[in-house]
């Protein structure tokens, strides 16, 4: 194995672990199916596909997939009836999230370096990620025949992707500050 290869891969492991911290965190604090059983207002790990895009790139994908799969599981996802169900839909959300920062990412040419970074272009990455994830979402759902349409979930999920990533943005934000104030000069 190179050790680039490694590299990645330790990070897909390592995202994946992240993953999961957060959906157990989000549950503690806000619950991760109270709307409709199947979203949050306030999805803390949404963060995670938009973070581990940017940093790893596609190799985010094992890392949902992997962190999915584990939480289906452990019977801590209850995203649709039956085992199968689950892991279809986290394949299809674990390409969704990641698929929408890609697109977003070229439409407003964000540097490879992130040099080009604002606070709008983290939004417009935060929007397209969590479309994204809503959207595949949506798409298993229908391909398994449990919705034939926009529901209140698929938006729920839209929306808690959107607050949750920026509770962890402005979280993290707020730390940095407070770390940055609280050294000596």
């Amino acid at each position: 194995m190179t050790a680039s290869f490694q590299r990645a891969a330790l990070a897909t492991l390592l995202f994946a672990l992240a993953y999961v911290l957060l959906f157990y965190l989000s549950g503690a604090l806000v619950g991760n199916q109270t709307i409709g059983g199947i979203a949050s207002l306030v999805f803390l790990p949404a963060f995670i596909r938009l973070l581990g895009f940017l940093v790893i790139g596609y190799w985010i994908i094992p890392a949902l997939f992997l962190a999915g799969a584990y939480l289906s599981v452990t019977g801590a996802y209850d995203i649709a009836p039956g085992l199968y169900a689950e892991l279809l839909i986290t394949g299809a959300t674990a390409v969704g999230g990641p698929l929408g920062v890609a697109i977003v990412s070229r439409w407003i040419k964000l540097e490879a370096t992130l040099a080009n970074l604002t606070p709008l272009r983290l939004l417009a990455l935060s929007f397209g990620c969590s479309l994204g994830n809503a959207f595949f979402h949506h798409a298993g759902m229908i391909s398994l025949g449990l919705s034939d349409g926009i529901s209140e979930g698929t938006v729920s999920i839209f929306i808690g992707d959107m607050i949750g990533s920026w509770v962890i943005i402005y979280g993290l934000k707020a730390a940095m500050d407070f770390y940055a104030r609280s050294r000596p000069s």
